[in-house]
């Protein structure tokens, strides 16, 4: 029991030693290691993040982009649509016919009036 006695007293004496001599704190550099392992972190998750937002901007974009062409499509084949309704009804031989429905008949001479 002796030996270990003096072992604990030794272990206590270094202790009590290293505590009275000037050493540089080591929790200095340890601390900065630590802070700039915290900034990297955060860097690489803000950098993460903004690009998955990045993605669904990009992704929303497209999806808007390809809505306003069919939509762009649609309006176009309603377009073609009532360009040829259009002529159907304003076609001479259907007006001709509707006139003569109506009670009407071609001008005379005298009342056309042609324009400069």
């Amino acid at each position: 029991m002796p030996a270990n006695l003096a072992l604990r007293l030794s272990a206590a004496g270094q202790i009590f030693i290293s505590k009275n001599r000037k050493v540089s704190h080591p929790w200095l550099w340890g601390r900065a290691v630590v802070a700039g392992l915290v900034l990297a972190t955060v860097g690489v998750l803000f950098t993460c993040m903004f690009l998955a937002w990045a993605d669904l901007q990009y992704i929303t974009q497209s999806y808007q982009i390809s809505q306003a062409q069919e939509t762009k499509k649609q309006f176009l084949d309603l377009n073609r649509k009532l360009r040829i309704e259009l002529s159907v009804l304003t076609a001479v031989p259907r007006l001709e016919k509707l006139a003569a429905q109506l009670g009407m008949e071609a001008p005379q001479p005298f009342q056309v009036v042609n324009l400069p």
